[in-house]
């Protein structure tokens, strides 16, 4: 028995299928197959029930999965600790990212992370949705993300790190872009746009103008997308104020009577899962230098 063939079956365990376990594990399907047979034989005890190339675990295999699972963690926690005090700890970080902030909070936080804290820690984010980053965490596709927060998740760990101003977006030519601020009663014949009501933020608009009787179009995912529709058609918006708005220079950003902290982004993450040491030196720098709040 060797380390590779406990890796080796603890991602045939979590995929269930031949296949898909080789493919992550960069080797081929006979060399897992013969390597789980081999790991089986020593043991003395079959691991796993066989439909095709999909599998599951027997009750033997469940058991021995949670000893593996709990011995390897340990075992890499060993591994980030020694290279960390030897000043090699780097590693990769995986965050899903809402658009309203993948331009400007989040790529600034993380500059500022690498310049004060760990320059060998390599950042991979992903433009998501709120409610597909969750999903991402869960999967274990993310292993930190930033958006909404989203309701019924008590896996899911949320911590406010900065607000977002929603504002009133008008074409230049509009006449309410003679105004630097409006109130909410103000736009009862404004034909109104924003985002989508099954998404978070889409969800606090449309609480909003319910309380002050507006109706809105409910349709729009992100930014450019509703500064495009501004810009070249007769409606106005009510957005959230991101640099994604900067580029269209026929649109004037109006403030509204909206209290700045009605709009909070969040940085989550998986209670359950287990964090690497970068992952969890990053985070606490997020909570204890970059709350803009």
């Amino acid at each position: 028995m060797n380390l590779n063939q406990l890796y080796y079956f603890m991602k045939l365990a979590e995929l269930e299928h031949f296949t898909q376990a080789a493919k992550e594990l960069f080797i081929t399907q006979p060399s897992l197959s013969g390597s789980i047979s081999s790991l089986e034989e020593e043991l003395g005890l079959e691991l796993f029930h066989r439909q095709g190339r999909s599998i599951k675990l027997t009750k033997y295999g469940q058991k021995f999965y949670e000893y593996v699972s709990s011995a390897l963690t340990e075992l890499e926690k060993g591994i980030e600790y020694a290279k960390e005090e030897s000043g090699a700890l780097g590693g990769v970080i995986d965050i899903g990212c809402i658009p309203t902030i993948i331009g400007d909070y989040l790529p600034t936080s993380i500059n500022n992370y690498l310049e004060r804290v760990n320059s060998k820690t390599k950042f991979h984010v992903y433009n998501a949705m709120s409610l597909d980053i969750i999903t991402g965490l869960k999967t274990g596709k993310y292993d930190i993300g930033f958006g909404s927060f989203v309701e019924n998740e008590p896996d899911i760990e949320f911590i406010p790190v900065m607000y977002q101003e929603l504002i009133l977006l008008v074409n230049k030519k509009c006449h309410l872009a003679e105004k630097d601020f409006l109130y909410l009663d103000d736009l009862q014949t404004c034909h109104i746009i924003t985002y989508r009501q099954n998404i978070p933020i889409g969800k606090t608009i449309m609480k909003i103008l319910k309380e002050h009787n507006l109706h809105a179009e409910y349709e729009y995912d992100d930014e450019i997308t509703i500064g495009g529709l501004v810009s070249t058609t007769p409606v106005a918006a009510i957005t959230a104020r991101t640099p994604f708005l900067d580029q269209f220079k026929n649109l004037k950003q109006v403030a509204l009577d909206i209290p700045i902290d009605t709009r909070k982004v969040y940085m989550c993450y998986n209670k359950s899962a287990y964090h690497t040491r970068p992952v969890e030196i990053f985070t606490n720098y997020i909570i204890e230098n970059e709350r803009n709040l």
